[in-house]
């Protein structure tokens, strides 16, 4: 067993994904890390697409997150990835935890292990939304009477596990989903950011390149590690030009699947255009970043 180790956490039906971000970090130079496949349901045959060298665990879920909000889209599986690193914790010294709508676009994923925490639990890459829009209100922060505030992506999280156990994380979060779930308007990552409010560690948006119309193209040029279909537009639902065919190729190619489709001129060319609208403050936020193992450390000196 490793120190270190990726986890993918999803549904039974969900498992085909997760073994193919499995088989693509299985495939690193280099790799200290163990890939681990969490789901409430472990079939007795592993199926073809699930990796040999992939670790699968049963994910024990608690009744309490079956309660919380959901939505068609999200439902209770979206808040998961809590017990996970609960359960994953007390086996590695560190845990990266990916959604299953992210594709591994670059060697090296080893090297964010070494990041330093700087005394956090928690080192997540800041929402693309509120990347543009700095100052936007959140309803999550409103409600619970909190100040704006830097505010995480939840599809990439890196967690120190000593300090999640010493910080007895896990029973805190709970009880804040149990106390306030008219706040969770984004339900996992509501919960997190709540809970984590002005005390983690934010990293390079190369470790979570969030696919929006916005910075889609841009991500071409700036090789992120990680990049993350967020929303309702995956590379398996959709033909939308936002969605670059090389991402479409590989995921037919390892799951014998088609998910190829036609991009429309009119499409590509408006597509363009939004994203040399947001060239110039993208390239300014990158700046804050010199390498990728550059980060930010949001801190409530209140507390």
């Amino acid at each position: 067993m490793n120190r270190y180790c990726v986890t993918l956490v999803c549904n039974f039906n969900y498992l085909d994904k997760a073994g193919f971000i499995a088989a693509q970090l299985l495939e690193q130079s280099n790799r200290d890390f163990d890939v681990v496949i969490c789901s409430d349901v472990v079939p007795e045959n592993r199926p073809g697409f699930l990796p040999e060298g992939a670790i699968l665990r049963q994910l024990d879920v608690g009744e309490t997150l079956q309660n919380l909000p959901q939505n068609e889209r999200l439902k209770e599986y979206a808040y998961w990835r809590v017990p996970a690193i609960e359960q994953l914790s007390s086996d590695y010294e560190r845990i990266l935890y990916l959604d299953t709508d992210v594709f591994v676009s670059q060697d090296g994923i080893s090297e964010v292990f070494q990041t330093e925490m700087q005394g956090c639990t928690l080192a997540a890459v800041l929402d693309v939304h509120q990347r543009h829009r700095p100052n936007r209100p959140l309803r999550e922060f409103s409600v619970m009477g909190y100040p704006t505030a830097p505010y995480f992506n939840s599809g990439v999280l890196l967690i120190d596990c000593s300090r999640w156990i010493a910080l007895s994380e896990f029973k805190r979060i709970m009880e804040l989903a149990e106390a306030s779930p008219e706040a969770l308007f984004c339900h996992d990552q509501s919960l997190l950011n709540l809970h984590f409010y002005m005390n983690w560690l934010e990293l390079s948006p190369l470790w979570n390149w969030q696919n929006s119309d916005r910075v889609n193209l841009i991500g071409e040029f700036v090789s992120p590690y990680l990049v993350h279909f967020v929303g309702h537009r995956k590379v398996w639902n959709t033909d939308d030009i936002s969605i670059p065919r090389k991402f479409r190729a590989a995921y037919s190619s390892y799951l014998g699947e088609s998910f190829s489709g036609e991009q429309s001129t009119s499409g590509l060319l408006k597509l363009l255009l939004k994203n040399a609208w947001y060239l110039k403050r993208t390239l300014r936020y990158l700046s804050s970043f010199p390498t990728s193992r550059s980060t930010i450390r949001h801190r409530d000196k209140s507390i």
